[in-house]
């Protein structure tokens, strides 16, 4: 016999009556305490089937044993049943709460307890075959399919519907291994299941067909209908929006690869690769961060695969040459330093495009190598200048965001200055500002690090992406470099020219020296000199350049030799104390700059947001009363907000009704931030919330609790057959929550309501000692109606004889509990009567569909 039965009791006289009672079906083994029971079941718990204890004991009583074995995993599943001789009902509770299974009361009854432990071994055989059905079919972590369970329902999914064309779209967290890095592997995991649980939402949205799943640590896929691109980028947008609503101070970038399915009968394995080989594509782009698959991809990956085979020997040979593309004061039009690119000087392909090169060494890691060849290069040349008795203005460098995870990363660069003996201040460091939303907390650590050690810092392509404005309240940044992609047309007139004279306000705002980067027209140089922009860098005054070509154009226009133009470049273009407080709270909400003072309020500017939330022709940006846009019965409290921030130099919040262009009104909350002032008016900027659908929730939810109070709502049925009211309302009280509960004073009357209800009962509890038709009759009269068979039967009697037991079991009892009982034992016996009656449901049910196939 492999199934064994470990029996846990201090008393050696009930050890030797169970071992006498079991050792027919069962290998029994006996412990006298917990402690020793421990033990037994680290040894033998492949084989113990079940553990009988007594709640008593030396040294460790079966509470604790109870506790010890629900707080281990191997020992979890094994079915504990209580042994005890009194009918405390605290004590049966709280064994309950330590994770008994069930009781068996002293003394014992050999069927009574066959008829419990197989009951229990029966209820952990079937949890031990959905867990091993589990573990093969679902990701332990996330409650999704895994991997093969995935490919597998696809697979069924494309060959069921030929004629219907699919996509498979895979995707995964950018950077997710900083997340386990620098939060923990709990927030990681804990981030994987909210993604999965979006996930599941979305596709359970569906009614068209769809599977989905993790596939491998953050990688995960679905496959649902296509029907055109535009339909798929929406549904993708749309899940990206709720991934990306996660409480983290990480800025969370999801890619997305998609391949459309163009053969249903392609193995699944070839599709999912070739959404991996897409999503791969879409690294990096931080406005449509997916792509599409296509056969240049194969072509696109071979060159890639090209240049990560001769990135080496390019660097040892030193095929990666430095330019340089000089920045412009545009006050006076003279050069004020240059920002040095790279470039690649290929023996036989000629000059390749960094555009080419740079996405795969930031990919593959070898960007670090580059970046720190091209540090050294530019060190080099500074000091070159400087050995010819030339001061030359600052040269910018570009610092990868993959450096700035690298703990040495600020004793490189001042290793480099202090081998070339050089001002810290020439060698500027520009970061993307994608690179500052990524971890601001690492950022930040970094970037305080830099201005101690006397670096200065440049914000590079600010605005070319979906980041914060918020990440520049904690994080020291010098000098701003705005990407004229602002200034691109749109449908809006002036659009762009508002937003970039925003910026450029802020930054005067934060003493921030602002770099218009992109600037191709005269236009353009005109409008940023009239906006108050300090320099500029584009292809109208230079484009990039070989060093040998800045050196004579600096020479030429005698910029080395101007100590007075240089000095104020150091001005210009050195760090300053930033007040980064005063920034706009976060670029993606709506946005309002307002000024403040007893006059009354203006609004200055706004962001994109705004007029995504409120219209174009919203009335607060047309009309010198912004009080017309807020409900009459809150424009007090509105105000006294506004009043609030400026007068105490802080934040304050409310809550408003708004009224729109069109008519409508929303609900809005506004959250401001006290900048600074100008003359007597203060300057304060406002992040607004549409939070109208919240209200509406919270409405319906006020009204649903009113509804849930004056109506009942009916879950199931229950009978209770029993002549004394007491023992009815006792059992009503319990249930009463959860059922609808039905009484009966005998057998007789029970009869008739289940057929008044057309047998739709879930259970019935039984008393035995009733008039008219007792207990035991009325399991005779059910056995005979088909109607009543499959109801099941809780016996709740005072007569605790083991005949009559045996006797009620053998007429159909699901079980039997002696009164007086505990409301949480009889709630507890009733949860496993009904959960074995639905397991059995469920396998006849798939037994019958079997028989079918066969």
């Amino acid at each position: 016999m492999d199934k064994m039965i470990l029996v846990v009791d201090d008393e050696p006289l009930d050890r030797g009556i169970l071992k006498d009672m079991l050792d027919r079906e069962y290998d029994v083994i006996e412990a006298g305490d917990g402690k020793e029971a421990l033990g037994m079941l680290a040894q033998h718990k492949k084989s113990i089937v079940a553990v009988l204890l007594d709640l008593t004991m030396p040294q460790m009583d079966g509470f604790a044993l109870l506790e010890a074995m629900r707080e281990d995993e191997d020992y979890r599943s094994i079915p504990a049943l209580v042994l005890t001789a009194s009918s405390d009902e605290a004590a049966e509770l709280k064994a309950f709460q330590c994770g008994a299974w069930d009781f068996i009361t002293k003394p014992f009854h050999k069927d009574i307890l066959d008829f419990r432990l197989k009951n229990a071994i029966s209820r952990s055989n079937l949890s031990a075959f959905r867990q091993l059905t589990y573990i093969a079919e679902y990701d332990v972590l996330t409650d999704i399919y895994n991997k093969e369970k995935f490919f597998r329902q696809t697979k069924e999914l494309l060959h069921a519907n030929p004629d219907q064309k699919y996509c498979c779209i895979s995707f995964d967290i950018n950077r997710f291994q900083l997340i386990n890095s620098f939060y923990g592997t709990k927030e990681g995991d804990r981030m994987l299941k909210h993604v999965a649980r979006t996930l599941r939402q979305e596709m359970e949205k569906r009614h068209d067909g769809s599977t989905y799943g993790r596939i491998d640590a953050d990688i995960f896929v679905f496959c649902i209908p296509f029907k055109e691109a535009e339909k798929v980028e929406e549904e993708i947008k749309e899940l990206d929006q709720k991934i990306r609503d996660y409480d983290l101070n990480f800025d969370i970038v999801i890619t997305y690869g998609i391949y459309v399915i163009e053969d249903n009968s392609m193995p699944v394995g070839t599709i999912y690769d070739r959404s991996r080989l897409a999503a791969r594509q879409a690294k990096g782009k931080y406005i449509n961060s997916y792509a599409f698959y296509t056969e240049e991809l194969t072509k696109k990956l071979e060159t890639e695969q090209k240049i990560t085979n001769e990135m080496n020997d390019a660097l040892k040979e030193g095929q990666f040459i430095v330019y340089l593309q000089p920045k412009y004061n545009i006050r006076n039009n003279r050069l004020s330093g240059a920002e040095a690119l790279v470039r690649w000087k290929h023996p036989k392909e000629g000059m390749i495009s960094p555009g080419t090169f740079i996405p795969v060494f930031e990919r593959n890691g070898f960007i670090t190598r580059l970046d720190y060849y091209i540090w050294e290069q530019v060190c080099m040349l500074l000091r070159k200048w400087m050995d010819e008795g030339i001061m030359p203005r600052p040269i910018s460098v570009n610092v990868s965001r993959v450096n700035l995870y690298n703990p040495k990363f600020v004793e490189m660069l001042c290793t480099l200055t202090e081998k070339y003996r050089l001002p810290r201040n020439l060698l500027q460091l520009e970061l993307t500002e994608s690179a500052y939303t990524d971890n601001p907390q690492i950022i930040k650590e970094a970037m305080s690090r830099l201005h101690e050690k006397g670096f200065t810092v440049l914000m590079d392509d600010f605005g070319s992406g979906y980041s914060s404005l918020n990440t520049l309240k904690d994080i020291q940044v010098d000098i701003l470099k705005i990407d004229m992609k602002f200034f691109e047309k749109s449908e809006i007139r002036g659009r762009g020219e508002n937003i970039t004279a925003s910026v450029v306000r802020m930054a005067k705002w934060l003493h921030m020296p602002t770099i218009a980067e992109g600037v191709e027209e005269k236009e353009q140089v005109d409008f940023l000199r009239g906006i108050g922009c300090e320099f500029v860098q584009g292809y109208y005054f230079a484009k990039p350049m070989p060093v040998e070509e800045y050196d004579r154009i600096a020479r030429e226009n005698g910029v080395f030799e101007d100590r007075e133009t240089e000095e104020e470049g150091k001005r210009m273009m050195a760090g300053f104390d930033s007040r980064l407080e005063k920034m706009f709270s976060n670029v993606m909400q709506a946005i309002g700059i307002y000024e403040y003072s007893e006059d009354g309020l203006e609004l200055i500017e706004v962001n994109n947001a705004f007029y995504e939330l409120f219209g174009w022709e919203d009335r607060a940006l047309h009309s010198d009363n912004l009080m017309e846009v807020v409900r009459p019965e809150d424009r007090q409290l509105f105000m006294e907000t506004i009043g609030r921030a400026a007068r105490t130099k802080g934040k304050a919040e409310c809550e408003y009704g708004r009224l729109l262009s069109d008519g409508r009104s929303i609900w809005v909350r506004i959250k401001l931030k006290y900048i600074s002032h100008v003359g007597n008016k203060s300057i304060l900027v406002g992040s607004l919330t549409d939070i109208t659908e919240q209200r509406e929730v919270e409405m319906e939810l006020s009204r649903y609790r009113t509804a849930i109070l004056n109506h009942k709502t009916e879950y199931g049925k229950i009978l209770v057959v029993d002549d004394e009211k007491r023992n009815r309302d006792r059992i009503r009280a319990v249930f009463e929550e959860e059922y609808e509960v039905l009484e009966a004073e005998n057998g007789e009357a029970a009869i008739g309501l289940l057929k008044e209800n057309n047998y739709e009962i879930d259970v019935i509890f039984l008393d035995l000692a009733m008039p008219v038709m007792d207990g035991i009759r009325f399991l005779e009269e059910k056995k005979k109606d088909e109607g009543m068979e499959e109801i099941p039967v809780i016996v709740i009697t005072s007569d605790d004889t083991s005949q009559k037991q045996i006797q009620a079991i053998t007429l159909g009892a699901s079980d039997y509990i002696v009164k007086p009982f505990v409301g949480e034992t009889l709630r507890k016996r009733t949860r496993n009567v009904l959960e074995s009656k639905r397991n059995l449901e469920k396998y006849v049910h798939a037994a019958k569909e079997n028989m079918k196939k066969v």
